[in-house]
Protein backbone atom coordinates (compact mmCIF):
# COMPACT_ATOMS: atom_id res chain seq x y z
CA UNK A 1 0.00 0.00 0.00
CA UNK A 2 2.85 2.43 0.84
CA UNK A 3 4.36 1.75 -2.59
CA UNK A 4 1.01 2.53 -4.22
CA UNK A 5 0.70 5.86 -2.38
CA UNK A 6 4.29 6.74 -3.32
CA UNK A 7 3.42 6.44 -7.02
CA UNK A 8 0.42 8.76 -6.73
CA UNK A 9 0.55 12.58 -6.99
CA UNK A 10 0.73 14.63 -3.79
CA UNK A 11 -2.95 15.59 -4.14
CA UNK A 12 -3.97 11.96 -3.55
CA UNK A 13 -2.37 11.68 -0.13
CA UNK A 14 -4.07 14.91 0.95
CA UNK A 15 -7.49 13.43 0.12
CA UNK A 16 -7.36 9.79 1.29
CA UNK A 17 -6.31 7.92 4.42
CA UNK A 18 -4.55 4.59 4.86
CA UNK A 19 -7.72 2.45 4.77
CA UNK A 20 -8.96 4.05 1.56
CA UNK A 21 -5.52 3.81 -0.04
CA UNK A 22 -5.38 0.08 0.75
CA UNK A 23 -8.76 -0.43 -0.93
CA UNK A 24 -7.67 1.59 -3.95
CA UNK A 25 -4.38 -0.32 -4.23
CA UNK A 26 -6.33 -3.60 -4.31
CA UNK A 27 -8.59 -2.33 -7.10
CA UNK A 28 -5.60 -1.15 -9.14
CA UNK A 29 -3.84 -4.49 -8.65
CA UNK A 30 -6.86 -6.32 -10.05
CA UNK A 31 -6.32 -4.60 -13.39
CA UNK A 32 -3.46 -7.00 -14.07
CA UNK A 33 -2.60 -7.02 -17.77
CA UNK A 34 -6.02 -5.75 -18.90
CA UNK A 35 -6.23 -2.61 -20.99
CA UNK A 36 -8.99 -1.30 -18.72
CA UNK A 37 -10.29 -2.31 -15.31
CA UNK A 38 -13.44 -0.84 -13.73
CA UNK A 39 -15.22 -1.67 -10.51
CA UNK A 40 -17.33 0.03 -7.86
CA UNK A 41 -15.68 1.44 -4.74
CA UNK A 42 -17.81 2.17 -1.68
CA UNK A 43 -16.66 5.59 -0.52
CA UNK A 44 -17.92 7.14 2.75
CA UNK A 45 -20.37 9.17 0.62
CA UNK A 46 -21.61 6.31 -1.56
CA UNK A 47 -20.62 4.15 -4.51
CA UNK A 48 -18.09 5.52 -6.99
CA UNK A 49 -16.86 3.97 -10.22
CA UNK A 50 -13.10 3.39 -10.17
CA UNK A 51 -11.54 3.21 -13.65
CA UNK A 52 -7.92 2.09 -14.07
CA UNK A 53 -6.14 2.24 -17.42
CA UNK A 54 -2.86 3.15 -19.05
CA UNK A 55 -2.86 6.92 -19.33
CA UNK A 56 -3.11 8.38 -22.81
CA UNK A 57 -4.00 11.79 -24.31
CA UNK A 58 -7.73 12.39 -24.09
CA UNK A 59 -8.44 9.42 -21.79
CA UNK A 60 -11.01 11.31 -19.72
CA UNK A 61 -12.89 12.19 -22.91
CA UNK A 62 -12.97 8.51 -23.91
CA UNK A 63 -14.23 7.52 -20.44
CA UNK A 64 -17.02 10.07 -20.87
CA UNK A 65 -17.94 8.63 -24.28
CA UNK A 66 -17.96 5.03 -23.00
CA UNK A 67 -20.20 5.96 -20.07
CA UNK A 68 -22.64 7.86 -22.28
CA UNK A 69 -22.92 4.70 -24.40
CA UNK A 70 -24.33 3.05 -21.26
CA UNK A 71 -26.74 5.94 -20.61
CA UNK A 72 -24.63 7.38 -17.80
CA UNK A 73 -22.85 10.73 -17.32
CA UNK A 74 -20.19 11.96 -14.88
CA UNK A 75 -21.53 13.98 -11.94
CA UNK A 76 -18.24 14.34 -10.06
CA UNK A 77 -14.72 13.00 -10.46
CA UNK A 78 -11.28 12.78 -8.98
CA UNK A 79 -8.69 11.64 -11.51
CA UNK A 80 -5.04 10.87 -10.83
CA UNK A 81 -2.01 9.80 -12.85
CA UNK A 82 0.60 7.61 -11.16
CA UNK A 83 4.11 6.76 -12.29
CA UNK A 84 4.43 2.98 -12.61
CA UNK A 85 7.68 2.68 -14.56
CA UNK A 86 9.96 4.40 -17.00
CA UNK A 87 7.70 6.46 -19.28
CA UNK A 88 4.67 4.50 -18.02
CA UNK A 89 1.79 6.35 -16.41
CA UNK A 90 -1.41 4.76 -15.14
CA UNK A 91 -4.66 6.69 -14.72
CA UNK A 92 -6.80 6.01 -11.62
CA UNK A 93 -10.16 7.77 -11.74
CA UNK A 94 -12.99 7.87 -9.17
CA UNK A 95 -16.31 8.86 -10.73
CA UNK A 96 -19.68 9.81 -9.31
CA UNK A 97 -22.33 9.13 -11.95
CA UNK A 98 -25.81 10.28 -12.93
CA UNK A 99 -28.30 9.83 -15.73
CA UNK A 100 -27.77 12.49 -18.44
CA UNK A 101 -30.04 15.47 -17.80
CA UNK A 102 -30.78 14.38 -14.22
CA UNK A 103 -29.20 14.41 -10.77
CA UNK A 104 -29.85 10.77 -9.88
CA UNK A 105 -26.84 8.86 -8.54
CA UNK A 106 -26.59 5.74 -10.70
CA UNK A 107 -23.14 4.40 -9.75
CA UNK A 108 -24.62 1.57 -7.67
CA UNK A 109 -26.65 0.42 -10.68
CA UNK A 110 -23.56 0.13 -12.88
CA UNK A 111 -22.65 -3.49 -12.25
CA UNK A 112 -22.67 -6.91 -13.87
CA UNK A 113 -23.29 -6.86 -17.61
CA UNK A 114 -23.47 -3.05 -17.70
CA UNK A 115 -20.06 -2.70 -16.06
CA UNK A 116 -18.58 -5.27 -18.44
CA UNK A 117 -20.10 -3.42 -21.41
CA UNK A 118 -18.50 -0.18 -20.21
CA UNK A 119 -15.10 -1.86 -19.86
CA UNK A 120 -15.42 -3.36 -23.33
CA UNK A 121 -16.54 -0.07 -24.88
CA UNK A 122 -13.69 1.90 -23.29
CA UNK A 123 -11.15 -0.76 -24.29
CA UNK A 124 -12.34 -0.56 -27.90
CA UNK A 125 -12.14 3.24 -27.92
CA UNK A 126 -8.57 3.15 -26.61
CA UNK A 127 -7.49 0.37 -28.96
CA UNK A 128 -8.84 2.23 -31.98
CA UNK A 129 -6.51 5.17 -31.24
CA UNK A 130 -9.35 7.52 -32.13
CA UNK A 131 -8.73 10.63 -34.20
CA UNK A 132 -10.10 13.93 -32.85
CA UNK A 133 -13.86 14.26 -33.22
CA UNK A 134 -15.16 16.86 -35.67
CA UNK A 135 -18.75 16.98 -34.48
CA UNK A 136 -19.77 19.84 -32.23
CA UNK A 137 -20.97 19.15 -28.66
CA UNK A 138 -24.68 19.74 -28.02
CA UNK A 139 -25.58 23.40 -27.72
CA UNK A 140 -26.22 24.60 -24.20
CA UNK A 141 -29.79 25.60 -23.34
CA UNK A 142 -30.33 29.33 -23.05
CA UNK A 143 -30.93 28.93 -19.30
CA UNK A 144 -27.28 27.85 -18.90
CA UNK A 145 -25.81 30.93 -20.57
CA UNK A 146 -24.27 32.36 -17.41
CA UNK A 147 -20.82 33.88 -16.83
CA UNK A 148 -17.97 31.44 -17.44
CA UNK A 149 -14.56 31.66 -15.76
CA UNK A 150 -11.42 29.75 -16.75
CA UNK A 151 -8.23 30.74 -14.95
CA UNK A 152 -4.95 29.50 -13.47
CA UNK A 153 -4.21 29.67 -9.75
CA UNK A 154 -1.19 31.91 -9.53
CA UNK A 155 0.46 29.76 -6.85
CA UNK A 156 2.38 27.18 -8.88
CA UNK A 157 1.99 23.61 -7.57
CA UNK A 158 5.54 22.72 -8.63
CA UNK A 159 7.95 23.49 -11.44
CA UNK A 160 6.09 22.79 -14.68
CA UNK A 161 2.80 21.87 -12.94
CA UNK A 162 -0.20 24.23 -13.00
CA UNK A 163 -3.70 24.36 -11.50
CA UNK A 164 -6.45 25.27 -13.97
CA UNK A 165 -9.88 26.19 -12.59
CA UNK A 166 -13.07 25.98 -14.68
CA UNK A 167 -16.23 27.62 -13.31
CA UNK A 168 -18.97 27.27 -15.94
CA UNK A 169 -22.56 26.13 -16.55
CA UNK A 170 -22.59 22.34 -16.38
CA UNK A 171 -23.32 20.18 -19.43
CA UNK A 172 -22.74 16.59 -20.52
CA UNK A 173 -20.07 17.72 -23.01
CA UNK A 174 -18.01 19.87 -20.65
CA UNK A 175 -15.42 17.35 -19.48
CA UNK A 176 -14.89 16.12 -23.03
CA UNK A 177 -14.38 19.70 -24.23
CA UNK A 178 -11.86 20.58 -21.50
CA UNK A 179 -9.76 17.43 -21.88
CA UNK A 180 -9.74 17.70 -25.68
CA UNK A 181 -8.69 21.37 -25.58
CA UNK A 182 -5.88 20.63 -23.14
CA UNK A 183 -4.68 17.73 -25.32
CA UNK A 184 -4.61 19.98 -28.38
CA UNK A 185 -2.44 22.43 -26.43
CA UNK A 186 0.03 19.68 -25.51
CA UNK A 187 -1.03 19.46 -21.86
CA UNK A 188 -1.54 16.36 -19.69
CA UNK A 189 -4.09 16.14 -16.87
CA UNK A 190 -2.22 14.71 -13.87
CA UNK A 191 -5.10 15.02 -11.39
CA UNK A 192 -8.48 16.66 -11.29
CA UNK A 193 -11.42 17.29 -8.99
CA UNK A 194 -14.82 17.75 -10.64
CA UNK A 195 -17.88 19.04 -8.80
CA UNK A 196 -21.33 20.22 -9.86
CA UNK A 197 -23.13 22.69 -7.59
CA UNK A 198 -26.60 23.99 -8.49
CA UNK A 199 -26.08 23.44 -12.20
CA UNK A 200 -22.54 24.84 -12.33
CA UNK A 201 -19.32 22.92 -12.89
CA UNK A 202 -16.60 23.86 -10.40
CA UNK A 203 -13.62 21.86 -11.71
CA UNK A 204 -9.92 21.94 -10.89
CA UNK A 205 -7.26 20.36 -13.12
CA UNK A 206 -3.61 19.79 -12.22
CA UNK A 207 -1.88 19.90 -15.61
CA UNK A 208 1.63 19.85 -17.01
CA UNK A 209 3.17 20.02 -20.51
CA UNK A 210 3.68 16.68 -22.30
CA UNK A 211 7.38 17.59 -22.48
CA UNK A 212 8.38 18.84 -18.98
CA UNK A 213 9.16 22.56 -18.96
CA UNK A 214 7.98 25.83 -17.46
CA UNK A 215 5.35 27.75 -19.40
CA UNK A 216 5.47 31.47 -20.12
CA UNK A 217 2.55 33.69 -19.20
CA UNK A 218 1.54 34.04 -22.85
CA UNK A 219 1.34 30.24 -23.18
CA UNK A 220 -0.82 29.98 -20.07
CA UNK A 221 -3.10 32.64 -21.52
CA UNK A 222 -3.40 30.69 -24.79
CA UNK A 223 -4.37 27.53 -22.89
CA UNK A 224 -6.90 29.43 -20.79
CA UNK A 225 -8.55 30.93 -23.87
CA UNK A 226 -8.57 27.59 -25.74
CA UNK A 227 -10.35 25.85 -22.86
CA UNK A 228 -12.83 28.69 -22.42
CA UNK A 229 -13.68 28.79 -26.13
CA UNK A 230 -14.14 24.98 -26.24
CA UNK A 231 -16.78 24.94 -23.49
CA UNK A 232 -20.34 24.08 -24.61
CA UNK A 233 -21.66 27.21 -22.84
CA UNK A 234 -19.51 29.38 -25.15
CA UNK A 235 -20.99 27.96 -28.37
Amino acid sequence: MDLFVATMPAAYERLYGAKEAAEHAAIVARRGAKLVHAELWQSPKGALLCVVAEDRPGLLALVTDALLAQGVAIESARAFCREVGKERVEAVDFLGLRAPGGAEDVAAQLEGDVLEAFERSLSELIAEDMTPRTSNPPSAPATLLQPTRVYFERQSLADGCYLLVVDAPDSDGLLHAVSSALHEKGMRIMACEIRTVEGRALDRFEIEPSAPRSLKDVELCDIQLAVRDALPSRR
